[in-house]
């Protein structure tokens, strides 16, 4: 996990929190491949289709009418990355199981985000121990931990 933002009451719009994140401006000044003729190549983020399209986020095929196969094929292909980045936030709760006591933290008398955090600080660090299944399914190479808490 390389970005959080919140905590953030439930009801908010999930792209009005994205603009208030400031994810895609972040990524449009870090998140890129810097080519040997000086052109940067963007790297992308593959978002829900009400996030729309920018250089830095793609989406799904979505609205009405039937899709074409390279639509479909796309969306099939696609869907099941995000499934895969959605593992993130189980591994993170199975590994931390307190963050599932919704009958012990309780908003505005836990520090619920805090706790949040330092649950994906900790489970970041464990990962450059011993690569998760995300990590390898993507075939990435954690940072040693040295690298990751910037020495």
């Amino acid at each position: 996990v390389v970005h959080l933002y919140g905590p953030v009451e439930g009801r908010r719009s999930d792209p009005g929190m994205l603009k208030d994140s400031q994810l895609i401006q972040r990524c449009a000044e870090h998140a890129f491949l810097e080519q040997p003729n000086g052109e940067r190549e963007f790297l992308q983020l593959f978002g829900d289709a009400a996030y729309g399209l920018s250089r830095q986020m793609l989406s799904p095929f979505s609205g009405a009418g039937g899709r074409t196969e390279d639509e479909r094929q796309w969306n099939e292909c696609m869907g099941s990355v995000r499934v895969e980045v959605e593992h993130v936030f189980g591994i993170i709760s199975k590994t931390w199981p307190f963050l599932n006591a919704w009958w012990k933290l309780q908003v505005y008398r836990s520090p619920v985000g805090l706790y949040y955090r330092v649950s994906v600080l900790l489970t970041n660090a464990l990962n450059c121990f011993r690569p998760n299944h995300v990590s390898r399914s993507f075939d990435l190479r954690p940072p040693l931990v040295e690298e990751y808490f910037h020495n």
